[in-house]
This record gives structure tokens, C-alpha cells and sequence, in this order.
């Protein structure tokens, strides 16, 4: 347990550290991917591995110890410090005021989203053309049916404004982009990523490199559906920046500059070791973790174990300690 659970809190600094210029590394469907898939393993992970070091310390006290039954002899010599646990728990404490910020700002995000959606239900075809001054296209994603809802189909929005700048080649592929985000889903990678960085807010800067990634992947989509990287290149640069939702994908939702670069040069290369190391640590994290809170459980099975043989000789208290932690070790 000493190294196992720490080994996600490693990674949880080092992909809130490095995560961004990671993603701009992979090809974005991979960069994707592995960064969602890495923000909601490091997110579960470093906190169990917080509250497996908080609860060892804590279980110590002689009021816990006494009400789960575990010996005090096998306690004492915990795998944990009480200063190590003291560390965990008030970083747990820490992180909660931005945990809850992250919340309520997700949810007011995602009540837009919803409205957003509603909004544009009721419109007869799959792509809808509105008046707005501003030049904006976007995907709307759906929502199946809830209780008391019905299912709310996907949609295509674009403004006058943005169309009139475009030749018929730039809108095909303004289309292909905004049809790529909707059959990759990329709206739930924004909104595992959000949730992921409500659970750790060390892992704030994760959304936005997600959104980068999703765009660019669909940027790179489009281009191969119109044959012409140049043209999305363009459409992409009279395309206004959005201030939709971030569970929203959008042509100019983030990242312009970066993205009309990319598109400029020649598509990414595959980098598959890059990723196959990226997938080797998001196991590792997973492995680490299952690895600590089997040997938490055993610890405290084998304390538990020790009480009711020290019990049942009537013998509980320091001169039991070596008798104890042979039974334990048997166990």
C-alpha cells in the first residue's frame, strides 16, 4: 500500500500538469479518448486514494477502533502515518469548496445545454438556419427519452450571418465539421471531462484540452470529407468565437488559431507508441488503486482478527502485540 496509493495522485498531478500539450501530441480522436478515459481514472482513483489514507489514520482512534472491533496492537502499526493522514484529509477538505464551484458552474452548463436543445426540437429539419448577427454554427446534441420527457433529436444550427461569408465548398465542409461532433458524441467526452474535474479540481485544466481535441477531430473529419483541408481552414476563420456552453460543441468554440495551423499542415501522424504508453499508464493507475484498497481491506481484516483472538484470551493490551500480528499474518 505504501507506493500503491500514491501512484494515483502521481498521476493525477502529472495529467493536470502535462494533459493539454499531451493532447496536442496524439491525433485528436486519440487525444480524445485516452484524455477523457485518463481524467475520470485519475479523478476516481486519487480520491480513494485520499480517503483510503484519511480512513487509515482516522480508524486509529480509539472510538473507531473500538466500534469496528479492530486491535489497537495491529493499528499502531498502520501502514500510514498520522501525519501523512492528516495531510490527505485536509487536502479532501481543500478540494471541496472548488469541487462544489465546478458542480453548480457543470450544472448551469448543462441546464443550457438542455434548453439549447428544447429550443430547436420542435424545428422540422435536421439542420436549422437562424438570424443572428453573429456567425456561428454549432452541433446541438440530442437527449433520450426521460420520465416525463420525451426524446430530443440532434440538430444542426448555423446563422444567416455565417452562411452568407461562405462559397458552397466552405459550407459543405462547415456541415461535415458540425456532423462530425454529432456522430462521434463528442458532447458526453466534454461532459465526462466536466464531471471528472468536479470529482478532482486538481484536473481543471482537462475540458479545455478535451474541447481542443474534439475539435480538431472533427476538423480533421470534415477535411477528409470535402477533400480540401484549405477550404475548412477558411470557413474556420470568418467563423465568430461562440459563448455557448462547453458541454456544446461549436465550429469557433475554442483553440482558431491552433486549428487553422493544423489544418494548414499536413494531418497528424498516428504516434501509436505515444499512446500505447498513455494506455499503459491509465492501467497502472487503475491496477494501483485495486492494489491499495486490497491491502487496506486486508490490514484491517487482519486487526479485526487480532481483536477477536485477543478477546477471546482476555488479554487485549500491549504485551499482546507480537500474538496478534502472527494471527494476523496467518489470516
Amino acid at each position: 500500500m505504501n507506493v500503491n496509493v500514491y501512484l494515483p495522485l502521481l498521476a493525477a498531478l502529472a495529467l493536470g500538469t502535462a494533459g493539454p500539450a499531451l493532447g496536442r501530441r496524439l491525433p485528436p480522436a486519440v487525444a480524445t479518448v485516452l484524455l477523457t478515459a485518463a481524467a475520470l481514472v485519475t479523478a476516481l482513483t486519487s480520491l480513494a486514494s485520499l480517503a483510503l489514507l484519511t480512513g487509515v489514520v482516522v480508524l486509529r482512534l480509539p472510538e473507531f477502533a473500538a466500534e469496528g472491533r479492530f486491535s489497537d496492537a495491529v493499528l499502531v502499526h498502520g501502514p500510514v502515518s498520522p501525519l501523512v493522514g492528516t495531510v490527505s484529509g485536509l487536502a479532501l477538505l481543500a478540494l471541496l469548496p472548488f469541487a462544489i464551484r465546478a458542480g453548480i458552474r457543470l450544472w448551469r452548463e448543462s441546464a443550457r445545454t438542455y434548453r439549447l436543445a428544447k429550443a430547436f426540437s420542435a424545428h422540422p429539419a435536421s439542420i436549422a438556419v437562424i438570424q443572428d448577427p453573429r456567425a456561428q454554427a454549432f452541433a446541438v446534441p440530442g437527449i433520450p427519452p426521460l420520465p416525463g420527457h420525451a426524446a430530443i433529436p440532434t440538430r444542426i444550427v448555423a446563422t444567416d450571418s455565417l452562411l452568407r461569408t461562405l462559397d458552397e465548398d466552405q459550407r459543405r465542409a462547415m456541415f461535415a465539421h458540425e456532423q462530425a461532433h454529432l456522430h462521434h458524441r463528442h458532447h458526453l467526452y466534454l461532459l465526462l471531462t466536466n464531471l471528472a474535474t468536479v470529482a478532482n479540481p486538481l484536473l481543471w485544466r482537462l475540458p479545455d484540452a478535451v474541447t481542443e481535441a474534439t475539435e480538431r477531430w472533427a476538423d480533421e473529419d470534415a477535411a477528409a470529407a470535402v477533400g480540401n483541408r484549405e477550404v475548412l481552414a477558411r470557413a474556420l476563420g470568418r467563423a465568430a468565437l461562440s459563448n455557448l456552453p462547453r458541454t456544446i460543441p461549436a465550429m469557433a468554440q475554442a483553440h482558431v488559431g491552433k486549428r487553422v495551423r493544423a489544418l494548414m499542415a499536413p494531418p497528424p501522424p498516428r504516434r501509436r507508441a505515444l499512446a500505447a504508453v498513455v494506455g499503459i499508464a491509465i492501467a497502472a493507475t487503475v491496477w494501483a488503486s485495486f492494489q491499495s484498497a486490497r491491502e487496506t481491506d486486508q490490514f484491517f481484516d487482519s486487526a479485526r482478527v487480532a481483536w477477536h483472538v485477543a478477546h477471546e484470551r482476555g488479554l487485549e493490551g500491549p504485551h499482546t502485540v507480537a500474538a496478534d500480528l502472527e494471527s494476523a499474518d496467518r489470516r
